[in-house]
Order: C-alpha cells, then sequence, then structure tokens
C-alpha cells in the first residue's frame, strides 16, 4: 500500500512538472501569435458590439486550473497514464522547428484573416470527392485540410491557441471510454472503438497506449492528415486508419462499440451534423456509447464572450450555430440517451448511449 502511494505521488508529481513546462511553452507562442495578429477588427472597420457579457480573467484561470487539477487526480489514480508524450523528454530541436512553423503560419493568417474574402474561397480543382463545406479555410489557415504542411503545424497551432491544453482536454474522453472498455472486457467479447474525424491520430494514441488490445479504427476526410497520424501512432495491429466522411461511415449496421469524436460537430454545418448523428447512430451496437468531445456551448459557463468571439477571430462558419445546438435533442432524435457531462475548460465531454429496442 505505501509503494503504491508512492507511485501515485511520483506519477503525479511528473505530471504537474511536465504539463506545467508544457503550459508556459505554448503561452508563450499564443502570446507571439497574438502580437502577430493584431486588432480582432481589420483597420477602420467599427467593431461589432458583443451580445455576451464580459469574461472574468479569475474565471478563466479556475476553469484552466480545474482542468489540470483534475486530469493530475487521474493520473494519480491509475484511471489512465501519465501521458506518453510526458515519459520521454522532449526534443529541444524539434519543438524549436516547430515553433517556427507556427510563427511563420501565423503571420499568413494575420494577413488571410484582414483580406475581404480571406476565410470563405473554396478551393477549386482540389483532387478528391469532398464535401464542399470541407473545402472552406477553416481557422484562415493555408491549404485548410488539404495538405501535408498543415497537417504537420496543426498541433501546435491547436497547443498553443489553448496555451497548452488541447491534449488535457481531449483525454477527457478517456475516463468514459475505458470505464466502458473494463465493462465490455469483463464479458469477454472483442471490442471496437472508432475515432471519426481522427485527425492527426492523438486521440487514437492515447486510447492505444491505455488499451493496447482493442481494436481501433480512425477515419477523417484528409489524406494528408492521415499520414501524419499513421506516423505518430506506428504500426500496430489494432490500429487501422481509413479516408472518408462522417456523414457515411464506413462501416457495417451495428458493428462498433465505441465511438468517439473531437472537435468535429462544430465545424458542420446543421444539416450534415444530424446526417453524422445518424451514422453514429446506425453503426453503433445497441446499447453502444457515442462520446462527444467539443467546444463549450452557449449558457455552459460564466465564459459565454469567448464563444462568441472565438468565430470572428478565426473563420469558423458553423461554430455559433453549433454553439446554441441542444445536444440531448440532436442525439436524441437518434435514440441516443444521455449518460454524462464533464466541463472540461473550453471543452465539453459528452456521453451518450444508444437505447436498445424496446428501451424507452
Amino acid at each position: 500500500m505505501a509503494l503504491r502511494h508512492l507511485q501515485n505521488k511520483l506519477r503525479r508529481s511528473a505530471y504537474s512538472a511536465a504539463q506545467f513546462a508544457k503550459v508556459g511553452w505554448y503561452t508563450t507562442q499564443y502570446i507571439g501569435a497574438r502580437h502577430i495578429s493584431g486588432p480582432l477588427t481589420p483597420p477602420g472597420e467599427v467593431p461589432k458590439p458583443f451580445q455576451s457579457a464580459p469574461t472574468s480573467q479569475a474565471a478563466l484561470r479556475k476553469a484552466f486550473l480545474h482542468l489540470l487539477a483534475q486530469e493530475a487526480r487521474d493520473i494519480e489514480k491509475g484511471v489512465y497514464k501519465l501521458p506518453k508524450a510526458f515519459r520521454t523528454p522532449p526534443s529541444p530541436l524539434r519543438l524549436a522547428k516547430q515553433a517556427k512553423s507556427y510563427f511563420k503560419e501565423a503571420r499568413a493568417v494575420a494577413v488571410r484573416s484582414k483580406t475581404k474574402g480571406g476565410a470563405t474561397e473554396v478551393r477549386e480543382g482540389v483532387e478528391g470527392d469532398y464535401p464542399s463545406y470541407y473545402l472552406q479555410n477553416f481557422h484562415f489557415q493555408t491549404d485548410g485540410w488539404l495538405s501535408e504542411s498543415s497537417a504537420k503545424i496543426y498541433d501546435t497551432q491547436v497547443e498553443a491557441l489553448f496555451t497548452g491544453a488541447a491534449a488535457t482536454m481531449r483525454r477527457r474522453l478517456l475516463p468514459p471510454l475505458l470505464t466502458e472498455v473494463a465493462k465490455l472486457q469483463e464479458k469477454d467479447v472483442s471490442i471496437h472503438i472508432a475515432d471519426i474525424g481522427c485527425g492527426t491520430g492523438r486521440l487514437v494514441a492515447e486510447i492505444v497506449d491505455n488499451a493496447p488490445n482493442v481494436k481501433i479504427t480512425g477515419i477523417d476526410l484528409s489524406k494528408a492528415y492521415l499520414d501524419v497520424a499513421r506516423d505518430y501512432v506506428g504500426t500496430k495491429k489494432s490500429v487501422s486508419f481509413m479516408e472518408g466522411a462522417a456523414e457515411t461511415l464506413p462501416f457495417e449496421d451495428d458493428s462498433v462499440d465505441i465511438l468517439t469524436s473531437v472537435y468535429l460537430f462544430h465545424e458542420l454545418p446543421p444539416k450534415i451534423r444530424r446526417e453524422v448523428a445518424s451514422e453514429i447512430a446506425r453503426v453503433l451496437k445497441p446499447g453502444g456509447l457515442y462520446i462527444h468531445a467539443d467546444s463549450l456551448q452557449y449558457g455552459d459557463t460564466d465564459l459565454d464572450l469567448l464563444l462568441e468571439a472565438f468565430p470572428r477571430a478565426f473563420h469558423e462558419p458553423f461554430y455559433d450555430g453549433y454553439c446554441r445546438e441542444d445536444l440531448s435533442v440532436l442525439f436524441g432524435e437518434q435514440g441516443f440517451s444521455t449518460e454524462s457531462q464533464e466541463l472540461a475548460f473550453l471543452t465539453k465531454v459528452n456521453s451518450f448511449r444508444l437505447k436498445t429496442p424496446g428501451e424507452e
């Protein structure tokens, strides 16, 4: 018992030290990028008034620290492992190269964000059958989701945006997911997890690290991002990646035990959100679990002003509508019941259970 207590304390100490360094590193990059981007409103334009109340810096800091404390407790208790990224020392050269690329892209984003029409162009002549909504210039980023350079810089951009908390928020899917895996393992059945809109494979890697023998499939529309995901996760018999859209999942009916998505729905038009919800219900086994991680929504906290400002600062055409979407209705219409919810800084994690036939 004493040895386990010591091991837990050591894990928490290692986590705190690594997370502190990470937050400091990415906060510095966030401040630098904000300096590059300049005012939110282009020169000569009158700022549009906000409807939401001002955000308290104390409330923002409290939510941030609560997120880190919750993860530290879960790691200490063994709910999930100390993240792999914290178990090995980072490469200073790699971090420096990523920062250089990040600031180069930040300058391009700053120019594009102040250019009329710089956010809405659709890429003509792109090879591949992509939905029109997918070809928009989300976040003003160069090449959208369609190039190797975009894929390689994406995770640095997200970590800087959330001052080092992006992966931490993403890992809040792990407690409900691993609890579900443990229940299924007790039944001695094969388990299939699918992550839709898997991007660069960060969540897939976290699942592999904590449930190494479970079959996992990552689905994404971007070949470039899937290439980065394969490289990041490595060759593992239990893991596969497939190119495909969330609204036409490449699975048989009733074939997946657990489905996840991270920051996917706020980048979908309302009609497509419903199609994706329907697809999730189609491929999940009756009684299966869908874990949904995305932005906070209006009314969740006192941080509504940040939600209102986000689509103005970063081209996010469907974000405001998502923040007004009633998730319990969206998924309830497809036969889901809400099982749990956790607010994790600027992210909300919901678990939805697909009802079995005949269940009210």
